[in-house]
């Protein structure tokens, strides 16, 4: 059985780049009913902390990125790894090395972090690296790839302080996992023929590796926060839905001919890693942006309102009429590209009394506004809102008994009803916000404008 794992290291949230590593490996093996287990690496208990550890697998959880088998923290494994290393200096495959004082290590502090019976003052165990023969790899990715041992040296495994390192820690959990598989980011591959060479002194078998490469943003260079949010839960705090998120992240690097949009039944069914790219994928976020919207307009209004009822009472506004948002949905729910910006934009539909600002409609006259305003509210007032045409043939009355084009009459109305200059048809406000509403909001902009 394939089992593949994602090991993110809690010391920082959960990057964008390393959730389409662990959809990958997940992908990878659930695509052929094997297991996939997550494995979270803390031995830097300085620097790792629990608000990380908990965000970054609640975020695997909302994506569905759910592990076979108990979660397992290395912090809590650290007896296993001194065992290991202990194996190893038994072996004459590991030796102590004193720590070199020099200018860059001077400040190092060498105090004891974690009580073991091998630690020994000054001193760190490095693992006899085999320099004879190089390393030859087959990358799933990549396809053959030839390590020169000119390059290699005798890695750390277990600092002066008391505390083995990653390249240890990592093969033995990979080891007691059973691993057969590691899908993983080509930052790593400068470290893997030390982990082969690992494997081999443990007489364990060698998983076979797919270096997955890396995610850059549009100027060409690796993902980074100067290319805005690269933290994932950022995403889903701004109501980017699950499917766009997954969907998107599985096309930088992978495609299926021309095909566009995958549920994760059809990723289930047609992921194979050979298609997987060579090349850096590229985070374009106006496609990101473009698939959410998609993926929002496609949802039911009613799973909508679900999802948007939270974000609104962020800002403070209490839904006590469902339908009424949903008529509200209806109108808006392709005007912006996730939830968070969805709702910022409905919050003038519940809103007693809009901010008109005059700089906020510069391009319109006051003077022939006011005067359209005026006419609007004499025929709406005298009208029955049953149907939206008896709003549509208003509108149209009022152009008519002006002399005017429906652009010179439209967006001062649009403003009256939202205090925004670009909002959703007239006929399709008014029906939506009720006879009362619209002509409140008519008579309030006619006297701001009479005051301007």
């Amino acid at each position: 059985m394939i089992k593949t794992r994602f090991a993110p290291s809690p010391t920082g949230w959960l990057h964008i780049g390393g959730v389409r590593t662990a959809l990958f490996s997940w992908l990878f093996a659930k695509s052929q009913s094997g297991q996939f287990y997550i494995r979270i690496d803390d031995t830097d208990t300085s620097r790792s902390t629990k608000e990380y550890c908990d965000s970054i697998i609640s975020a695997l959880h909302s994506l569905g990125l759910n592990s076979d088998r108990e979660l397992m923290y290395q912090s809590k494994r650290f007896d296993v790894y001194i065992d290991k290393i202990e194996y190893l200096l038994n072996n004459n495959l590991a030796y102590y090395d004193q720590v070199e004082v020099n200018e860059k290590t001077k400040d190092t502090n060498l105090d004891i972090q974690y009580e073991n019976r091998l630690n020994k003052p000054g001193h760190v165990i490095r693992f006899k690296n085999p320099k004879e023969n190089s390393v030859e790899l087959k990358d799933l990715v990549h396809g053959e790839i030839t390590f020169d041992p000119k390059t290699f040296h005798d890695v750390v495994i277990l600092r002066s302080n008391g505390v083995p390192t990653y390249n240890l820690t990592s093969v033995v959990d990979d080891t007691e996992l059973g691993i057969t598989h590691i899908v993983r980011g080509d930052d790593h591959l400068s470290n893997t023929a030390i982990q082969i060479n690992l494997f081999k002194a443990f007489n364990e078998t060698v998983p076979v590796f797919a270096h997955l490469a890396m995610i850059h943003g549009v100027d060409g260079k690796r993902l980074s926060k100067r290319h805005g949010a690269v933290d994932i839960n950022s995403f889903l705090d701004e109501g980017y839905l699950v499917e766009a998120l997954i969907n998107y992240l599985v096309k930088t690097g992978w495609s299926h001919g021309d095909q566009e949009f995958f549920s994760t039944d059809d990723l289930l069914k047609l992921f194979t890693i050979d298609k997987v790219t060579k090349s850096s994928a590229i985070f374009d976020y106006d496609k990101l942006n473009w698939l959410n919207q998609h993926y929002i307009k496609n949802k039911d209004l009613s799973d909508i309102a679900d999802m948007i009822l939270p974000y609104l009472t962020d800002l403070n506004i209490k839904v006590s009429d469902r339908k009424y948002l949903e008529n509200i949905l209806s109108l808006g729910i392709d005007r912006d590209y996730n939830l968070k910006n969805i709702a910022s934009g409905l919050t003038y539909y519940f809103e007693n009394d809009l901010n008109y600002k005059s700089d906020d409609f510069v391009k319109l006259d006051p003077i022939k506004s006011k005067a359209v305003i005026e006419n609007v509210i004499k025929k709406i007032s005298n009208i029955d809102f049953d149907n939206k045409e008896n709003i549509s043939n208003c509108i149209k009355e009022v152009c008519s008994d002006m002399s005017l084009k429906f652009k010179d009459v439209g967006p001062a109305v649009r403003f009256a009803l939202t205090a925004r200059l670009k909002a959703p048809s007239i006929d399709e406000l008014c029906f939506t916000l009720g006879k009362d509403k619209a002509l409140k909001r008519l008579n309030d902009f006619y006297a701001f404008l009479s005051l301007a």
